[in-house]
């Protein structure tokens, strides 16, 4: 009896030892491991930080690098006065455009050329629309029409819908035509810029550029007559042809 007493008491201490170790490297088991997780979540956090300080300094140095090159760009620091983004003007240093006008358009020749030097540029003194036309088809039969077309017409008179409609057959739908509309001291400014509106919803890739609405309450930037810009009011009319022209570029 004694004996079975000694052996049962052996057995249960066998059993407190050998569960007394299982608990004890279950606790430095789960010691260990929650260390190894606290360990990653530093190094995550670590290496969390540290890519946010190099977008950071990737930022600022990409910005740095920018400013530089604004400083350096004369078109740049003629143009950004008026709106233009530093990114717009490199966009229009590389865009093939066509431009026909009158004696507005003409008189800011070197603006346009400045910031659009692929540029076909066509002005003429007392223009009208009814020449323009036939001067389209044989700037298309030159290969001279670029995907990007600004038109600065309508300073000297009226269209018919036949002559506008020529014009935009020969155009075609796949070119996009900003036609800048009209500030005159005329009888015929209010009509041609409610037809030019009227045609902007017929023709999908006719885009008018609201140089009227943009030189309201700017008498200094034009000349006597009331519509040709001065020296003063050229870098505003182009710069706000130019807006619409790179409106999608940021």
């Amino acid at each position: 009896m004694h004996r079975q007493e000694t052996k049962s008491k052996k057995g249960l201490i066998w059993g407190i030892a050998i569960l007394a170790v299982v608990l004890l490297d279950g606790g430095i088991w789960f010691g260990v491991h929650q260390q190894a997780q606290a360990k990653a979540a530093a190094a995550s956090a670590s290496s969390s930080k540290a890519a946010v300080r190099s977008r950071a300094s990737a930022k600022k140095m990409r910005e740095a690098t920018q400013a530089s090159e604004k400083a350096k760009d004369p078109v740049y620091k003629d143009f950004a006065a008026d709106g233009l983004s530093f990114n717009q003007v490199q966009a229009a240093k590389q865009l093939d455009v066509t431009a026909v006008g009158d004696s507005v358009m003409l008189g800011s020749e070197y603006l346009y050329k400045e910031l659009f030097p692929k540029i076909y540029f066509d002005a003429g003194v007392s223009r009208q629309i009814y020449e323009a036309p036939d001067l389209f088809k044989s700037l298309a039969a030159s290969g001279k029409l670029a995907d990007t077309v600004i038109i600065g017409l309508g300073s000297n008179g009226t269209f018919t819908d036949a002559e506008f409609a020529s014009i935009m057959n020969t155009l075609g739908s796949k070119r996009q035509v900003y036609w800048i509309n009209v500030h005159a001291d005329t009888t015929w400014t209010d009509e041609v810029n409610r037809d030019l509106v009227s045609m902007s919803h017929r023709y999908q890739n006719l885009h008018i550029v609201d140089w009227h609405k943009a030189s309201e309450g700017h008498d200094d930037w034009f000349v006597a007559d009331k519509t040709h810009p001065t020296t003063e009011g050229q870098p505003h009319y182009v710069a706000t042809v130019a807006k619409a022209v790179l409106a999608k570029v940021k």
